[in-house]
Parts: structure tokens; C-alpha cells; sequence
């Protein structure tokens, strides 16, 4: 039985155009980069390997129905649409399973956070050997986000979509690769997911990676799915009983 190697893809807001900080101006972000590392090689599946590409559905359902009724208001998202449908995919989530089919990966949707923890615990017969996360992050990781009414801030989203780093003790050490015997490290490319990374990697004895700062996912086209840092950001590798490895630390640095 080949190990799990689980990408799990949270999704975007419904797209708000007086948002200050101009959150998911595009509704892909978190699935296209995936995606495209898969194509230029550097997201490399071994033998010893499956994908299991896990997708927050709700965020990519909302933001399609948002996108399709905003052909006025918002007509570059309205446009994405246009797009889907012009590579005759139904929505969203069609064009994302058929992006995993074409890779051979595994494809499951969940609806809520547990869904996540709940996945790892029912594997059998099987040990994940590294988790990478796309999405929004706050020291938790976000499923999703909201914005405030009063101000279209970006705000957390329900509880229900937010995968806590006390939650991680739902998990038990002996479903995951050991870090003695991992040839990849778990990663975590979304904004400030230093502190998860590092709790992560002490719970399940991992190495294991993330960001003190904000990450940049524009321009993720013409650099083959990586990241970036943004100013003032630092990129850490965590690891159970030893001290963290400073990996990244200039703005524009993308990480791998």
C-alpha cells in the first residue's frame, strides 16, 4: 500500500470589491497552485506515493454562484466563469475534479474542518507522509473567510471551517510517515502558519513548514505554482526536539 500524500485546498471568500486588502481577487488561488506544480515538476509524487487532493467544496460552490451572478458588478470574476464553461466544465468543482483525474490523484471534497481529521483517521492500511496546505491562516488554518459588513474587513470564517492547532491531537503520530524515516517535509503556504507548523510538527513528529508572515500567491502563473514571501515575512522548518531552521527570510524569495 502506497503512502497518502495529502494536499488539502481551502477556499476563497465570495469576492468583495471594497475589501481594503483586496482578498481572492481571483477564486483559484489555492488550487491552481497545486496544480501548476504538478505540471512543472517541482510537486513530485514518488512511487511510494498517492495524492489525495482534499477541497473545502462550500467556499468553491459560493464563489461560483457569486462570480455568475456578477456580470456587471464584478466582470472579471464574472469572466471566470466564462472560462469554465468555455472548457465545457459545469463550475468550479467540475473543472477542479477534472484537474485531479488527469493527474491520477484522489479526489475528495469535504464540508466542514473535521472533515479534514476525520479523513486521516479512517485511512487504513495506509500512513500519510506529508500534508501540504493551501489557504488562508491565522496561526489556525481557514477554510474560508468572511468579510465584516460594517467595513468588508476580511474576517474569520465560521468555526466550522477552521482547522485549530489544538485540533491536531485528534490525529495520532503513528498514522504519519516518522520523521526518521520522511524524504519531504509537511508545508503549510498560507499566511502566518508558523505557530501550526510548528505544533504540527510536534504532535505527529514531522518536519514541517510555514510562514511567520504573509505569503503572495499573485503571479503564481509565471512561477509554476510557488509562493512568495511579502515584506517581513520568514519561512521556518519545524522539527520534534530540535531547534527551528530559518529556510526563507527575503521578500520575493519563493518557497519550494
Amino acid at each position: 500500500m502506497k503512502n497518502a500524500f495529502i494536499i488539502l485546498s481551502g477556499g476563497p471568500s465570495t469576492y468583495d470589491p471594497k475589501d481594503p486588502e483586496l482578498h481572492d481577487q481571483s477564486w483559484d488561488n489555492f488550487v491552481t497552485a497545486p496544480l501548476l506544480r504538478s505540471n512543472g515538476g517541482t510537486l513530485h509524487a514518488p512511487k511510494t506515493e498517492d495524492v489525495h487532493w482534499l477541497i473545502y467544496e462550500p467556499a468553491y460552490k459560493d464563489r461560483w454562484t457569486s462570480d455568475l451572478a456578477s456580470q456587471k458588478s464584478a466582470p472579471t470574476q464574472y469572466g471566470h466563469t466564462v472560462k469554465i464553461k468555455n472548457r465545457h466544465k459545469l463550475n468550479y468543482l467540475d473543472h477542479l475534479k477534472s484537474g485531479a483525474k488527469d493527474r491520477g490523484w484522489k479526489y475528495e471534497g469535504i464540508s466542514t474542518a473535521q472533515g479534514f481529521w476525520d479523513y486521516i483517521n479512517k485511512l487504513k492500511g495506509t500512513k500519510v507522509s506529508r500534508v501540504w496546505f493551501y489557504g488562508h491562516a491565522r496561526d489556525d488554518l481557514w477554510l474560508s473567510l468572511n468579510h465584516r459588513a460594517s467595513d468588508h474587513v476580511a474576517v474569520s470564517p465560521d468555526s466550522d471551517a477552521i482547522l485549530t492547532s489544538d485540533d491536531i491531537k485528534k490525529l495520532a503520530a503513528f498514522s504519519f510517515v516518522p520523521q526518521k524515516a520522511a524524504t519531504h517535509p509537511h508545508k503549510f503556504f498560507g499566511c502566518n502558519t508558523k505557530a501550526f507548523a510548528e505544533k504540527w510538527a510536534n504532535a505527529v513528529s514531522v518536519f514541517a513548514e510555514g510562514s511567520s508572515g504573509k505569503v503572495g500567491f499573485e503571479k503564481i502563473h509565471e512561477r509554476g505554482g510557488k509562493v512568495r514571501l511579502s515584506a517581513g515575512a520568514r519561512w521556518y522548518q519545524y522539527s520534534k526536539a530540535s531547534a527551528p531552521r530559518l529556510l526563507h527570510l527575503k521578500a520575493g524569495e519563493e518557497v519550494d
